[in-house]
């Protein structure tokens, strides 16, 4: 009889939903089945940090001459932060003015009396000028030679109007003079001086460049604001030595933040950029804020033979931190109201109330939690709701007070809830060990 009953327990026990004992279970061992949401999520703990910030300097070397803003100090957009000592620059540009200056001397002594205007402008007018004059001889000429006239009159008007030609000629060619490539090409000016011409212009043209870098240099000895922000450190003074690649100061964004954490190289494959994250402050409890992965490192970090890599996640706005925090608020003063309520009625509950002003800060301690998969509306039970017999997964069910093991099927899973698809209806109250 007794090998019989032993038999018939283990049939009991393998059996989907079999009778297992009456018994008193405390309240803080039940679990309801519950069809709720599940995310999956990789979770870490970090450290705030501001991920917008700039190092700022001169693009020169030299002394500062003043600093304009402290550490801590919030700045706009285009203030001047810093000033450089100038007195080499402007020296500098001075001194590339002189040398435009003897550089255009020079190629307007060998251009005289041509200006650039006339060169460009009035020669080729004077000279279409006179091609219309000499037209307009040639013309009278035709005129005349129809004309009655006596041989010596005909000598005297023809030799006249050869003059005038000739005249022409000569205006011509001093107007031509100095025009350009015409001018040397046609053999009136050797050569050598049309290489002068070209070397004072090349010399005019670079002491401009120069001027132009100089007073370039000069526009840099100031450090501008590139954007609204507030200044993280400075670590230059008035007076100090400026050399190349020095940092005078550093600005950040004060609403930008992120956070780093390590990611084990079996939940690396799991994590994308842009994927979906959130970050709640240890300082401030029951704020969670939304945030995005920015960067995945494409390199390990191997500290003991642990494979990890390093993803980043960047708060997206603050306007909806603001409105969730809005929230904790006035649910907070919900609840003082109903523990005003019930030390009126002789309590003695108290609830520690939030600050009134939210502010993130760099360096607060956060968990940040990585999105990777989900499910939605499926049934769930607490992790510690199942047990495994020879290969199987059950849960152990409560029902008109009796315990009862069910056969269930299981999905995925979290770090504190694990889908049941098969074994377990809604509402029903499992024993969690």
């Amino acid at each position: 009889m007794l090998i019989t009953l032993v038999l018939c327990s283990i049939s009991a026990l393998s059996s989907s939903c079999a009778y297992e004992s009456e018994a008193a279970v405390p309240e803080n061992q039940l679990a309801t089945v519950q069809r709720i949401n599940l995310t999956i999520d990789i979770t870490a703990a970090s450290n705030l940090a501001l991920s917008t910030k700039e190092d700022l300097g001169f693009q020169s070397v030299g002394w500062v001459e003043e600093i304009l803003v402290e550490e801590g100090e919030a700045v706009k957009k285009g203030q001047v932060l810093a000033r450089m000592d100038t007195t080499s620059l402007k020296l500098a540009v001075r001194e590339e003015e002189i040398d435009l200056g003897i550089a255009t001397d020079s190629y307007r002594e060998i251009t005289y009396p041509y200006t650039y205007n006339t060169l460009v402008f009035d020669v080729p007018a004077c000279i279409a000028g006179i091609s219309d004059a000499l037209r307009e001889l040639e013309e009278s000429l035709a005129v005349m030679q129809e004309l009655e006239l006596s041989q010596q009159q005909y000598r005297e008007v023809w030799h006249g109007l050869n003059q005038a030609k000739d005249d022409l000629l000569e205006a011509r060619t001093n107007v031509v003079r100095g025009s350009g490539a015409d001018v040397f090409a046609s053999g009136m000016l050797p050569m050598s001086d049309f290489w002068t011409l070209r070397e004072a212009q090349l010399k005019m043209e670079k002491a401009q460049v120069a001027l132009d870098e100089a007073n370039n240099d000069l526009e840099k000895a100031l450090i501008v604001a590139p954007f609204d922000g507030f200044i993280t450190e400075v670590n230059v003074s008035k007076g100090g030595e400026i050399k190349k690649g020095t940092v005078v100061m550093q600005i950040a964004d004060p609403d930008k933040f992120e956070a780093e954490i390590k990611v084990s190289e079996t939940d690396i494959f799991h994590v994308e950029l842009g994927g979906e994250a959130w970050l709640q402050v240890d300082a401030l409890p029951g704020v969670s804020l939304p945030a995005k992965v920015t960067h995945i490192s494409p390199t390990a970090t191997v500290e003991a033979g642990v494979v990890n890599y390093k993803v980043k996640a960047e708060i997206e706005s603050l306007e909806a931190v603001q409105q969730e925090w809005q929230q904790v608020r006035q649910e907070e003063a919900r609840q003082v109201m109903i523990i005003q309520w019930l030390e009126g009625q002789g309590g003695q509950q108290q609830m520690p109330t939030m600050p009134e002003a939210f502010q993130l800060r760099d360096g607060l301690t956060v968990t940040v939690s990585l999105l990777v998969n989900g499910r939605s509306d499926v049934l769930l039970v607490p992790n510690e709701a199942i047990t495994y017999q020879e290969g199987k997964t059950y849960a152990h069910v409560l029902q008109d007070g009796v315990i009862e093991p069910c056969l269930i099927t299981t999905g995925v899973s979290n770090c504190q809830y694990t889908e049941v698809t098969n074994g377990l209806n809604e509402g029903q109250q499992v024993i969690v060990y």
